[in-house]
């Protein structure tokens, strides 16, 4: 159902991004004390127009207009329904360093629906004497273990550039999607897999512009 909707009315990524924060918003309320949230509540909660979340739920499939708000269980159904949010997806680390390292030993961080369950590294020592539950696998195996495992998702955290050869193998892998945390914009040939570049460093300039702008600028729109 949901490819036949994504192909009668494309949606737009902002549109999905704001759906997928709704959704947090709802898992993190107590639905016992609260039952229903309007669009201007969950706006205000994620800084939008109520409009903007109106418009935004008229992707989903049992989109209905409330002008007394919405049902927080129905709506965190439907949502998750409708993005997949529902399914458990399984993911592995790429790049064994502090970072690749703190979400190996800290898988908890995310919530029972996604579960880390391989990591990789190019250094065999690293891997060897690494201590954790996850079984760990050097790079040359990227192919060979996501295929085996069914591995949805990767986090490349490579503190330099992205090897030729770890780029072909993501590309021949049956990865769903990847989040690139490494300094280099990963680039694959493989339009299946979807990408996210994730700047950190760009990410601190951008903030660092906008509070060092706003001395000398009014009404700086983010």
């Amino acid at each position: 159902m949901l490819d036949t909707l994504l192909k009668n009315k494309p949606i737009p990524q902002p549109t999905i991004k704001r759906l997928c924060k709704i959704f947090t918003l709802l898992e993190e309320t107590d639905e016992k004390e609260k039952k229903i949230i309007s669009s201007k509540e969950l706006g205000d909660k994620i800084g939008v127009k109520s409009f903007s979340i109106r418009k935004d739920f008229t992707y989903l499939p049992n989109f209905y207009a409330s002008n007394s708000g919405y049902n927080i269980l129905t709506l965190k159904k439907d949502i998750a329904k409708f993005l997949g949010l529902n399914r458990h997806r399984t993911a592995c680390v790429i790049g064994l360093n502090n970072l690749g390292e703190a979400l190996i030993n800290y898988n908890n961080l995310f919530t029972t629906n996604f579960k880390i369950i391989a990591g990789f590294d190019q250094n065999i020592n690293k891997i060897e004497t690494l201590k954790t539950e996850i079984p760990l696998y050097p790079t040359y195996e990227i192919i060979e273990i996501i295929k085996e495992k069914k591995i949805d998702l990767a986090v490349l955290t490579l503190s330099s550039q992205i090897p030729s050869k770890i780029i072909e193998r993501l590309a021949k892998s049956q990865l769903k999607g990847i989040i690139n945390f490494s300094p280099a914009i990963l680039n694959l040939s493989n339009p299946k897999i979807y990408i996210r570049n994730i700047d950190i460093e760009g990410e601190f300039k951008f903030l660092s512009s906008l509070f060092t702008l706003n001395h000398k600028l009014k009404n700086i729109i983010i």
